[in-house]
């Protein structure tokens, strides 16, 4: 083949490759919904569709630190709402039993009728968690702020969560209003407080060990007056300052295998002990607190408790109950917003009330 012909066969190849229109390619949108595409076009509704796992993302991470960081979250009586503004929980006695005389009638008098009452517990205002970002400074940082900000604000949820259901403890452990018709049946229907009967520049001079036993044979005084009062062991939790909790890791009734048979419990070397008394043990920065007064948005009155001679708490879910019409959420900001401002607003925010429940199910164990 000559010269002329392999240009000539060349030249009509590179015409075919460059009039060829390639197929576009199936892109696994990985911010999309079961598919669901955004319509190509200017504007942020060109882009929405694309982005929505991208904006669940910034929500989970949110809920997430929330979860990790919430120690209360799950050990008290929960109730989800759609609708309304508050939840009543029924309070119902002992029920009495008797012989039957043959030949009498049966007409329900063998038992009080005030023998019941309820708690309502009413939902406090919004919530909320907020951060606005400079779009400019978020272009020329090197690191994801972004998750940064949503993990502090799930936190910061989670820290209020925690000091409200520590103060609703302290009220209901401190409450001696009996909720039923004060009988023998159903009297002592109240609050436990133990003093360790130091006061705190005391109790703190003793060695960890000392105080840590201190702190153990008043968890099984806080159980021994449980089951007085007829509380079920069953999901029952203690939670102490993490100071305290480390001075039960360091006692030696808490982790001795001649009391625990083979250090199953803890050891000194994993730093944590399982259970005192049948009861899991926690730690969490909030169970002392100064002492705190209502704000605005605040409707449960109970919430107004000083935490600051506090070490412990020991005590039954049904202690507190917590009502949620809205979940840890993140919302960010629309269009219009970025463009007035040139910055991204997040908010993480929960709708949620507390309350006593049942008082007999809350102990606080405290310095004088």
């Amino acid at each position: 083949m000559s010269k002329k012909s392999r240009q000539t066969i060349s030249n009509f190849l590179k015409k075919k490759l460059i009039m060829a229109t390639p197929p576009d390619v199936a892109l696994q949108r990985l911010g999309q919904i079961k598919g669901a595409a955004s319509t190509w076009g200017p504007g942020l509704t060109g882009v929405d569709a694309d982005r929505a796992m991208f904006l669940k993302l910034g929500s989970s991470e949110v809920l997430d630190a929330f979860m990790t960081n919430c120690v209360f979250k799950g050990k008290t009586r929960e109730r989800n709402i759609r609708g309304g503004r508050s939840v009543a929980f029924p309070i119902t006695g002992k029920m009495s039993a008797r012989y039957h005389q043959p030949g009498t009638q049966i007409l329900g008098q063998g038992n009080n009728p005030s023998d019941i009452n309820q708690r309502v517990i009413e939902l406090d205002a919004l919530m909320i968690a907020d951060a606005a970002i400079y779009q400019v400074d978020e272009l020329m940082n090197f690191y994801d702020i972004r998750q940064i900000y949503t993990t502090e604000l799930g936190r910061s949820l989670a820290y209020e969560y925690d000091k409200r259901v520590a103060r609703i403890l302290y009220a209901a452990a401190s409450n001696t209003t009996e909720p039923l018709a004060k009988d023998p049946l159903n009297a002592g229907r109240t609050g436990q407080l133990i003093d360790l009967g130091d006061n705190a520049a005391t109790f703190d001079a003793k060695t960890r060990q000392a105080r840590g036993d201190m702190l153990v044979d008043a968890i099984f005084d806080a159980r021994v007056g449980f089951e007085t009062k007829d509380v079920s062991i069953d999901n029952m939790y203690a939670v102490f300052s993490p100071d305290d909790y480390y001075c039960i890791t360091q006692s030696s009734r808490a982790i001795n295998t001649d009391f625990n048979g083979g250090g199953g419990n803890g050891t000194i070397a994993q730093g944590e002990t399982a259970k005192v008394a049948g009861i899991p043990l926690f730690s969490s920065n909030h169970v002392q607190q100064p002492a705190y007064s209502l704000v605005a948005g605040d409707v449960n009155p109970d919430y107004a408790q000083d935490l600051s001679k506090v070490r412990g708490f020991v005590f039954h879910r049904d202690a507190v109950g917590v009502v949620s019409l809205l979940s840890p959420s993140l919302q960010l900001t629309g269009n219009e917003f970025r463009v007035q401002y040139q910055s991204d607003l997040m908010v993480a925010r929960q709708a949620l009330g507390m309350g006593q429940l049942r008082a007999e199910c809350a102990c606080a164990i405290s310095v004088s």
